[in-house]
C-alpha cells in the first residue's frame, strides 16, 4: 500500500480539485482504485503504487489547469485521468496557451483537448479545414 501526499495552495483549490459534492475525487478514486481524503489542505492519495502515481500525476494535471483559470469540470477531469492513464499529463499544459476568442464576459475560449488544439492549428495554417465527424 503505497501513500501520497500532495499540498494544496488554499481551501479554494481544495475545493475545486473535489468538485460539487465531491464528484471529482470520487472520479478519481473509482478511476484509479485509491482513496482520497483531505486534511485542510493537504491531499493524501492511498491504494497500490501505481495507482497512487497515476492519481497523483492526475492531480498534478488538475492543478496546472487551475492555476491557469480553467475552471475543472467533470469532462475535464476525465481529460486528466485518461491523459495521466498514458503518462502525458504534461501536455495538459499545451491546453492552456492560447485561446480562439474573449467571450463578452471578459472568459477566453480555449480548446478543451489536445484534438481540438491541433485542429485549430489546421485551421491557423491552411486556408482551407476540412473537419470530418
Amino acid at each position: 500500500m503505497a501513500e501520497k501526499r500532495i499540498e494544496l495552495n488554499s481551501i479554494d483549490i481544495a475545493l475545486a480539485i473535489f468538485g460539487s459534492c465531491d464528484e471529482h475525487i470520487r472520479l478519481l478514486e473509482s478511476s484509479f482504485g485509491i482513496t482520497a481524503v483531505c486534511r485542510g489542505t493537504e491531499l493524501k492519495l492511498c491504494g497500490e503504487p501505481d495507482a497512487v502515481a497515476a492519481a497523483g500525476r492526475a492531480v498534478d494535471a488538475m492543478l496546472t489547469l487551475l492555476e491557469h483559470h480553467t475552471p475543472l469540470e467533470e469532462q475535464t477531469v476525465r481529460y486528466c485521468i485518461g491523459l495521466a492513464t498514458q503518462g502525458e499529463e504534461t501536455r495538459v499544459q499545451e491546453l492552456t496557451e492560447d485561446f480562439v476568442a474573449i467571450t463578452a464576459k471578459g472568459r477566453p475560449i480555449r480548446p478543451k483537448t489536445l484534438g481540438q488544439k491541433e485542429y485549430l492549428q489546421t485551421i491557423k495554417n491552411n486556408a482551407i479545414t476540412f473537419g470530418v465527424g
